[in-house]
C-alpha cells in the first residue's frame, strides 16, 4: 500500500518506532533483569501514551477531513492501534516474567 498523506506516513513511523523501542526495552529487561530498565520502560510508556494519543487524535481528524482516502486512513488507524494489545502483552510479560 502506498501512503500518500503525510499525516498517515508520520503516524505509521511513530507506531513503528514505538513498537521497536518498546520491544528493545522488553528484551533488555528480560535479558539483563536490571532494575533501572523497568523505570525507563515506565517513563517511556508515559511519553508514548501522550505522543500516541495526540497522533491518534490527528489521525481521527485527518480521517474526517480527508474522508475520500478512507482505505488509507482506516488501514493507518488499524495499524496504529495494533500497538495497544502489543503494549498490554509486553506489560503482562514484565509482570509475570517467565525468565525469572
Amino acid at each position: 500500500m502506498q501512503v500518500t498523506q503525510s499525516v498517515n506516513r508520520n503516524a505509521l513511523m511513530i507506531a513503528m518506532f514505538s513498537f521497536l523501542l518498546g520491544t528493545i526495552l522488553l528484551l533488555l529487561h528480560l535479558v539483563t533483569a536490571w532494575e533501572p530498565i523497568i523505570m525507563t520502560g515506565l517513563f517511556y510508556v508515559m511519553i508514548a501514551i501522550v505522543l500516541n494519543g495526540i497522533t491518534f487524535i490527528g489521525l481521527l481528524a485527518n480521517s474526517i477531513i480527508n474522508y475520500h482516502y478512507y482505505k488509507e486512513n482506516l488501514t493507518t488507524v488499524l495499524v496504529f492501534l495494533l500497538n495497544i494489545p502489543i503494549a498490554i502483552g509486553y506489560f503482562l510479560i514484565v509482570v509475570h516474567n517467565p525468565l525469572s
